[in-house]
């Protein structure tokens, strides 16, 4: 079976745009969107929430393949679904990087240093350490031949 992927994409395009944003199959979610700022300030005013979900219900705002009036518990799921939505995008929206902004500092870069008492003082050129690796391993082992010793 061969397929032509001129028509392949111009059918999932044509799909894709016939499809609901989402999830959103009886188009509640996005009327309670667009009705959020006056159910803020019903809210506000002091009206229930059984109240503005069997107003929105009476506007014909329904829940689900039923079709069955909203109800007060699915508004205000719906509700706080939307408020969680925005503050993923904002909290998104404030993690990116701007694009006019410079990635670089643009001040003096100044180099990192140690402070004074923690910096290692040069040896001065002409002397010697006192010991060389073999007179240390000596050392050492004079240290330890007391426990080394077999009985």
């Amino acid at each position: 079976m061969s397929l032509d992927p001129k028509q392949l994409r111009q059918d999932a395009r044509r799909l894709q745009d016939a499809r609901p944003v989402g999830r959103e199959s009886t188009g509640t979610t996005k009327a309670i969107r667009t009705a959020l700022p006056v159910i803020y300030q019903l809210r506000k005013d002091g009206v229930s929430w059984p109240a503005i979900a069997e107003a929105l219900a009476a506007q014909g705002v329904v829940q689900g393949k039923d079709r069955i009036p909203l109800t007060t518990k699915r508004l205000t799921a719906i509700v706080s679904q939307i408020e969680d939505q925005d503050r993923k995008k904002a909290s998104k929206a404030s993690n990116r990087v701007r694009s006019d902004t410079p990635l670089l500092p643009t001040g003096p870069s100044l180099r990192p240093s140690l402070s004074p008492d923690l910096a290692t003082r040069p040896l001065p050129p002409d002397s010697q350490p006192s010991s060389t690796e073999d007179e240390l391993r000596s050392a050492a082992y004079e240290n330890i031949k007391s426990v080394l010793k077999k009985d």
